[in-house]
């Protein structure tokens, strides 16, 4: 059985110029590693790059839209041609997209779709046979805890990262044989990335008053800054991420939330369904409002300085 990747020397990463990208490109170039940062943001790709380089790492930067499959090719040939093959791929570029059902376009789950399922379907068809030939390799993709909670605030999102978690545990069948690992991390609540912080609203609320739609806007804003302080950093869910490929785990959520939500859809599904039933968009604010109400004042500072330190 292959058991991992503990000591790359190439690492190639996705959505790598911000939040849990940034921070395992980071790690990664802390280890030793060459890290080839892609983003489909050329500048904060860069960003990302000269960050290690003055710490002394090794980062080569290029822009990649990981819904473009010929891109795909093109990065997988440049890479190997001046690099070689890469010891480890992440997929980890996503986003999310907020709204009902009902209110979702047909271009809303295409694009949320697209991005999050297709963008890393396409890296391991671009690099996974490579892999294989060479009979050693692990491939990591990042899910969301929210892959195993039916939420009605954000239905395609969590229908993309179902998706990636089971297309992760379908190819880690097929490649173990090959000598190839496949690692799908699940990670919970991130300050400063994700859903509360970089979520996109669905289309059909571009004809939203505007009062309504910033009011909208703020009070997710107003949580995520209070409350920010008791998220975990992307630093935490990179350092999962590299633990979790060293030693070839299948699937690994990451934070207490996201090891919550997979017991109950293991042991409870009823009781996981009733949870999230108070995660409709006629509770959601509701409860926001009453969890809010019960988090003691202190423990957010403390917290604060913690991320501080």
């Amino acid at each position: 059985m292959f058991q991992g990747a503990p000591n790359p020397e190439s690492v190639v990463i996705t959505g790598a110029g911000s939040g849990i990208g940034r921070a395992t490109a980071l790690r990664y170039a802390g280890m030793g590693a060459r890290v080839i940062v892609t983003d489909i943001n050329g500048g904060t790709a860069q960003d990302t790059a000269e960050l290690i380089r003055v710490r002394g790492g090794r980062a080569e930067v290029y822009v990649l839209d990981v819904t473009d499959d010929d891109a795909w090719s093109s990065l997988a040939r440049d890479v190997v041609r001046d690099h070689g093959l890469p010891d480890i791929l992440i997929n980890n570029a996503g986003f999310g997209i907020a709204g009902g059902f009902l209110e979702h376009s047909k271009a809303d789950w295409d694009r949320q779709l697209e991005v999050n399922l297709g963008g890393v379907v396409n890296g391991c068809r671009a690099f996974a046979a490579l892999m294989a030939e060479r009979g050693s390799g692990q491939i990591v993709n990042i899910s969301s805890g929210l892959a195993y909670i039916p939420v009605a605030l954000v239905p395609s999102y969590c229908v993309s990262k179902a998706a990636v978690r089971m297309f992760s545990e379908c190819l880690r069948s097929e490649l173990a044989p090959k000598g190839v690992g496949v690692t799908v991390i699940c990670p919970g609540a991130v300050g400063g990335t994700g859903l509360l912080s970089n979520g996109q609203l669905v289309s059909s609320l571009d004809g939203m008053a505007e009062d309504s739609k910033s009011e909208l806007q703020q009070v997710a804003g107003a949580f995520a800054e209070k409350y920010g302080p008791l998220l975990t950093s992307p630093d935490y869910i990179a350092r999962g991420i590299v633990r979790a490929a060293r030693h070839n785990w299948g699937v690994v959520p990451v934070r207490p939330e996201s090891w919550l939500m997979f017991g109950l859809h293991r042991l409870s599904p009823g009781l996981l369904r009733g949870g999230a039933a108070l995660l409709a968009p006629e509770h959601v604010e509701r409860v926001f409002a009453a969890v809010s109400d019960r988090i003691p004042q202190r423990l957010i500072d403390f917290a604060r300085e913690r991320a501080r330190s």
